[in-house]
């Protein structure tokens, strides 16, 4: 067992010492787990629609919320804007996180196991162009939507809902 005052001795070097700091950062890759992060987002539009989207490389459930793999140093929420931009050349207010966790997989699947962040998020602009990485889209009523999707995000979508149920100015009279 590693005493204290070695533990010590050791933190010391690595933070004044940058070669001893190099080591002891490669010996925690190689030590620490490691998961894959995906991020997306529940888009809603002026009209109260969600966005689906059909992913071209997506097996177990084709059509699903927007979003994509959080870059080693990316903020969650950074990702799911940068997602956006690049498959749909959309511009969104990412808002809450509204769920979290892990998302498994099927026999279907082709993704890992990986920790998943699904935000709020409300259309600025943006017209819905397609990468190659979407096949198709479509604005959808959150409260029935029209596909099976993956357990996480329909859960997503649900609280997504109610949080955006509540931030809606409701008309006059009603």
């Amino acid at each position: 067992m590693v005493s204290a005052r070695l533990k010590r001795a050791i933190r010391f070097v690595a933070a004044e010492f940058s070669p001893a700091r190099w080591l002891v950062r490669g010996a925690a890759r190689l030590v620490a787990p490691r998961h894959p992060v995906g991020a997306l987002g529940v888009i809603f539009d002026g009209q109260g629609r969600v966005l689906l989207v059909e992913h071209a490389f997506r097996t177990d459930f084709p059509w699903g919320l927007p979003g994509g793999w959080v870059e080693r140093g990316e903020e969650p929420r950074e990702a799911v804007a940068r997602e956006l931009r690049e498959e749909l050349g959309l511009d969104v207010e990412v808002k809450d996180l509204v769920a979290s966790g892990v998302v498994r997989r099927i026999r279907t699947s082709t993704h890992p196991v990986h920790v998943g962040f699904a935000f709020y998020c409300v259309l600025r602009s943006g017209a819905g162009t397609l990468s190659p990485e979407v096949l198709g889209f479509e604005w959808i009523d959150p409260l029935q939507p029209p596909r099976p999707l993956d357990p996480f995000q329909r859960d997503a979508m649900r609280l997504a809902s109610q949080l955006h149920s509540a931030a809606t100015p409701r008309p006059a009279g009603c």
